[in-house]
């Protein structure tokens, strides 16, 4: 048995990822926020058996200990760290900013998966994959970046994909693999409302981050591999 575990499974690409990974014969520990998102429960319902729900708000260091010694499974083969937020996409540099919302998006998309990962990583070193996906997005880079603004958001995905590479540098070391992956754009409701201009489904995006990451020999480099969700190479 393989053991994951997904962040930000209330909806959109996170529960697409939990369902897909349970096909795939993973046991999964899906993370959910707010209480009142039941599409998981349908899910955990209709495989009692491989999908535990867990209470995460990855925002704060005590939701995140507490799931972490909540984890049901003895060891941990794939981490993937979905659970994002956008802020404001109108942020430019003549203003206004909303440096409380910004350091809100960064807390969330850089030091949230930071916090997950460290939580866990002891259960990682268990596992026989030792494999860690964060959810970056080609807003995080650097090189490519064509952007005038959205700071916090961009901002916070840079960082994201630094946590990465940190990350790997221990990893890598222990067999393990780093994944920063892309997901496309995609109609979810991380915008408060579903994204209609978005052609990709979560099912779509949730099938070729797994097809890129489980399916696909990757050699372990000196960095982890910045991809979308078809296997394309991003620039850092």
């Amino acid at each position: 048995m393989k053991y994951a575990l997904v962040t930000g499974c209330d909806h959109g690409v996170g529960l697409a990822l939990a369902e897909q990974l349970v096909g795939r014969g993973y046991a999964v520990a899906a993370c959910r926020l707010d209480e009142n998102e039941k599409q998981i429960d349908a899910l955990a319902e209709k495989y009692p058996s491989s999908v535990t729900i867990l209470s995460l708000n990855i925002a704060s260091d005590v939701s995140v200990k507490d799931a972490a010694a909540a984890f049901p499974f003895p060891a941990l083969d794939l981490l993937i760290n979905n659970a994002g937020i956008l802020g404001h996409m109108e942020d430019g540099p003549d203003g206004p900013l909303d440096f409380d919302l910004m350091q809100r998006v960064m807390n969330v998309n850089a030091f949230g998966a930071l916090r997950v990962t460290t939580a866990f990583l002891p259960l990682l070193r268990k596992g026989t994959e030792k494999t860690v996906v964060n959810i970056s997005s080609e807003a995080g880079s650097i090189q490519d970046c064509e952007r005038v603004g959205w700071f916090g958001y961009c901002m916070s995905k840079a960082a994201n994909n630094m946590h990465g590479a940190l990350l790997h540098n221990t990893l890598r070391q222990e067999g393990g693999h780093v994944f920063q992956i892309h997901p496309g754009h995609v109609a979810t409701y991380m915008r408060g409302h579903l994204d209609t201009t978005a052609r990709i489904t979560p099912e779509v995006s949730a099938a070729g981050i797994l097809k890129t990451v489980l399916d696909t020999w990757h050699p372990v480099l000196e960095r982890p591999l910045y991809l979308d969700y078809q296997g394309k190479e991003l620039p850092w």
